[in-house]
C-alpha cells in the first residue's frame, strides 16, 4: 500500500506541465543513451583508473540487468502499474507487459553510477540515476519499490565485482 501512495504521489504531477512531461520522458527512457555513451567514451579516452570504471560498469550493468533483473522479471512477473491500475494514464508504454519488478532502466543507471564510485563522476552519474529512476515511477511504468530494488542489486554486483577490475599494482 505505501508502495502504490508513494507511486501516486510521484505520477499524479504528471500530465499537467508539457515542460516537465518532457523533462520526465527524457529522463525516464533517453537519460540512458547518454549514460551507456558517457561509460562508452570513458573506457576510450581515459586512462587506465577510469577504464577500469568503465569496464566495471559494464560488466555490472551486464550481470544486473541481463541476468538478475531478468531472471526476477519472470519469477514475480509483477503488473506495470498502468497495467494494474486502471486510473494511471502512462507517458509511455513500455510493452514488456508483467515485468515491472525489477526495473530494467534503473538497474542500468544504478550500476553506472556506483561503478564510478571514488571518483569525480559517482555523484552526478548517482544523481542522473535517482532523477532517472524516480522519471520511471512519474511516467507511470514503475512502482517505486521495483526502481528502489534495483538500485539496491546494482549497488551489490558492482560492490561483488569491484574487486575484478582493480588497478594493477605495477611498483
Amino acid at each position: 500500500m505505501i508502495d502504490q501512495n508513494i507511486f501516486f504521489a510521484i505520477h499524479n504531477l504528471s500530465g499537467d506541465n508539457n515542460f516537465l512531461d518532457q523533462l520526465g520522458l527524457f529522463f525516464a527512457d533517453h537519460l540512458l543513451y547518454v549514460m551507456v555513451g558517457f561509460v562508452i567514451l570513458v573506457w576510450i579516452f581515459k586512462d587506465w583508473n577510469l577504464r577500469s570504471n568503465a569496464n566495471l560498469a559494464l560488466a555490472t550493468l551486464v550481470a544486473s540487468r541481463l541476468v538478475i533483473v531478468e531472471i526476477m522479471k519472470r519469477v514475480f512477473a509483477r503488473p506495470r502499474p498502468f497495467e494494474a491500475l486502471s486510473e494511471v494514464q502512462p507517458l509511455i508504454l513500455d510493452e514488456d507487459s508483467l515485468r515491472s519488478f525489477p526495473s530494467g532502466h534503473a538497474v542500468i543507471y544504478f550500476s553506472i553510477a556506483f561503478a564510478f564510485w571514488g571518483t569525480k563522476y559517482f555523484w552526478p552519474l548517482f544523481i542522473a540515476a535517482v532523477l532517472g529512476s524516480v522519471a520511471r515511477v512519474f511516467v507511470g511504468v514503475h512502482y517505486p519499490s521495483d526502481v528502489l530494488t534495483s538500485a539496491i542489486i546494482a549497488l551489490l554486483v558492482a560492490w561483488g565485482l569491484r574487486g575484478l577490475f582493480k588497478k594493477p599494482n605495477l611498483s
